[in-house]
């Protein structure tokens, strides 16, 4: 099924390639039927349509959010989740985006409330498996948890392994703000997902 569908848009930009010779319609430009056929190859080796939405490697638009106090970049195809009001939530295929603020017990650092945290991340994701927990070495006073977990694509139904990456990034107000960029492993971009990080900024 996979090797006809390929086959069927290969023959389609041969056939778009033949009429613009002919005085037809123009064919797409190289470089468009060549990414066109990228995403295809993706979504047929992979299973997944994440690519359909440009990743956390697309370029990057701020999202103000003057009522809660904070400003944040999201990849540009991203879509907002209506239905969460407390922070924010971008999706993107089977990648997604969510910033939520917390109130940490006093006295706990957010090295400590990441470190209790752990427990909370390995029953919300199914098949949790943690790859680190250090202090970030790029985002000023943050601390990273890494962990892998079991997916299930939005788009195809077909299961994945998702690499997943969550900062704790303490305000001066004394809450965490907590950024947990979820995704498929078979495109995880850990510079994507740092230059997220970074863009977040407190205005309270």
């Amino acid at each position: 099924m996979h090797k006809r569908t390929l086959s069927t848009f290969v023959g389609a930009l041969l056939v778009a390639g033949a009429l613009s010779a002919c005085g037809g319609q123009p064919a797409a430009p190289a470089t468009t039927a060549g990414a066109q056929l990228q995403a295809t190859l993706a979504i047929v080796s992979n299973g997944e349509g994440a690519g359909e939405a440009g990743g956390v490697e697309a370029a990057l638009v701020t999202y103000a959010d003057t009522t809660q106090g904070f400003t944040i970049g999201h990849p540009s195809p991203w879509t907002q989740d209506s239905a969460v009001t407390d922070g924010v939530k971008f999706v993107g295929g089977d990648d997604s985006m969510t910033l939520e603020f917390v109130t940490p017990p006093a006295g706990a650092d957010a090295m400590t409330y990441a470190t209790q945290d752990v427990a909370a991340v390995s029953a919300a994701f199914p098949g949790f498996k943690q790859l680190n927990l250090d202090a970030s070495t790029e985002v000023k006073d943050a601390v990273l948890l890494g962990f892998e977990a079991n997916g299930t694509s939005a788009v195809t139904g077909k299961a994945f392994t998702a690499h997943n990456e969550r900062y704790y990034m303490p305000l001066s107000d004394g809450r965490i703000a907590i950024l947990t960029v979820v995704g498929p492993a078979n495109h995880y971009d850990r510079e994507g997902v740092r230059d997220i990080a970074l863009t977040f900024q407190g205005t309270k």
